[in-house]
């Protein structure tokens, strides 16, 4: 808000200007009124107006003479003078003293609002000029700084920067570049980014930090970091508490000290590789290159198994909760193993969700009904900042699912039968289905040939025989027929086949 003062001598004048004129809705306040000028130039020092509105005729000291007064003191205050009809070639001599317009007594209303709209235009550019004039030493030292950090040609040698350095007042030690990048839902605003560059530089008062701003990146060079890890904890805490609370998100990475400010620029450009690498950190740390920052060790480089995405399925199925985590864990570490970006993982598990629901909705009644009104996390998983926001979003979708599933204790034969009907093409073991539903593996054999009469391998073998000799009355060869039901030897099938049937596969199909 503006501030006012009102000066006249007449008292229902005074009050009636305070009390006629909409200023809170003009954008001004009234913080002030006096009777005379020697009243207003007192109260001028405590509130220090930016509009006087002021009689030009008071007893004791009229309102030319307090003008003049104010203006000797080098008051900038705008002056909007009240003067009758008589009192108009008198008013003219306060041109000389910078005065803003001319109101006739009695004064009306709406040209007095008009010429107040007219003023808060002119007043309120003069702050932002002013504005700019206080922040433009800051602005020039920024833009040194950016050049320090990111020479704008190949040309510039040590010793251009050894003076950019100089004229920022860098002394030689270690410095370290730190590197804010700011999140938000709805994007990242310069004006944001400046207001939290704002509040940092007010809360850290360390004369050996330097702000800066780089795109929609916030940065701070730090002379002599502390390495301790508790002293990373306690800076990232203290980011924490200046950024979140203005509704963003943030990532921080600590690019690495070098041994001179003239070297700056490798620690920036090691904090923005860091950033781009930020997806495989710990959440809620100040990222580093310190590999114990990492949520996963790096391990040598391996292909995917897929027997890990038939055991994320199995544990859905089963619904097995406990189980699930762990697989997307490991499902993670492989891709990572396998050198997977954070593109390429994120595609992985929109993918692995959609099959999960895709292979489950036909068969289970309950997955339909759920499918309908649910569907998998895909802007949720591609706007994961970090590795463990996607396992969380992934995992949470995957137990909703598992929840739906009937299984329970007392009927885990059952639904081993059904998977093994369902899924005979795929590598079953009972090894995987008993960690699934919690039992020592020779138990649940023991349990599945007591049930079944069968042993589980033999079961299985049963149910593929069947299912092959199906797909040879169709007319398929017996090698597609054996890929088909999950023998990838068609030597072995023909084995298995002559075991349980007594023929060969080329013979009973002969005999159809």
């Amino acid at each position: 808000m503006i501030k006012v003062m009102i000066v006249d001598d007449e008292p229902k004048l005074r009050e009636g200007l305070r009390s006629l004129i909409p200023w809170e809705k003009l954008g001004y306040t009234v913080v002030a009124t006096a009777a005379n000028g020697l009243q207003a130039i007192e109260k001028y020092h405590t509130f220090y107006p930016e509009l006087i509105v002021a009689d030009i005729r008071m007893p004791g000291m009229d309102g030319l003479e307090m003008i003049s007064e104010l203006r000797n003191e080098g008051s900038e205050s705008h002056v909007l003078i009240l003067s009758g009809h008589a009192d108009f070639e008198y008013a003219k001599r306060a041109i000389g003293f910078r005065i803003d317009g001319y109101l006739l007594k009695p004064v009306d209303e709406d040209e007095m609002i008009v010429c107040l709209e007219q003023l808060r235009e002119t007043i309120e550019q003069e702050q932002r000029f002013s504005d700019w004039n206080e922040e433009e030493p800051a602005r020039n030292r920024e833009a040194l700084l950016r050049t320090l950090l990111q020479p704008t040609s190949e040309e510039e040698t040590d010793a251009d920067l050894s003076r950019h350095a100089e004229a920022l007042g860098l002394e030689q030690g270690n410095y370290e570049v730190i590197l804010i990048d700011l999140r938000k839902t709805a994007g990242v605003n310069d004006e944001d980014v400046r207001g939290i560059k704002t509040v940092m530089e007010q809360f850290n008062n360390d004369p050996n930090a330097s702000f800066f701003t780089l795109s929609q990146y916030l940065g701070i060079l730090m002379k002599d970091p502390d390495q301790k890890a508790s002293k990373r904890e306690e800076l990232y805490k203290e980011l924490s508490a200046t950024i979140e609370q203005k509704g963003y998100d943030f990532i921080a990475v600590a690019g690495g000290v070098v041994s001179r400010p003239e070297m700056a620029g490798d620690s920036l450009n090691a904090a923005r590789e860091l950033l781009r690498r930020a997806f495989f950190f710990k959440k809620g740390i100040l990222i580093s290159t310190d590999p114990s920052g990492l949520l996963m060790e790096l391990k040598e480089k391996t292909e995917d198994d897929p027997e890990t995405e038939s055991r994320l399925l199995l544990a859905v199925e089963t619904g097995s909760l406990s189980a699930i985590r762990p697989i997307v864990q490991t499902i993670c570490a492989e891709l990572i193993a396998a050198g997977s970006d954070e593109l390429r993982i994120k595609e992985t598990f929109v993918r692995l969700l959609s099959t999960v629901l895709a292979r489950l909705e036909p068969t289970y009644p309950e997955i339909r009904t759920y499918a309908a009104e649910h569907s998998p996390p895909i802007g949720e998983l591609y706007q994961s900042y970090y590795l463990s926001d996607l396992q969380d979003q992934a995992v949470s979708f995957l137990e909703e699912i598992a929840g739906q599933m009937t299984s329970g204790r007392g009927n885990e034969i059952k639904k081993i039968t059904e998977i093994i009907n369902r899924r005979y093409n795929e590598n079953l073991k009972l090894e995987t289905l008993s960690e699934l539903f919690c039992y020592n593996s020779a138990y649940l054999g023991k349990m599945f040939k007591n049930t079944t009469g069968e042993y589980f391998n033999t079961y299985l073998d049963k149910v593929r025989i069947e299912k092959a000799k199906e797909f040879l009355t169709q007319g398929m060869k017996v090698y597609e027929v054996a890929e088909k039901v999950g023998y990838m030897n068609p030597d072995y099938f023909n084995a298995k086949f002559r075991k349980y049937v007594g023929i060969s596969p080329t013979s009973y199909r002969k005999s159809i």
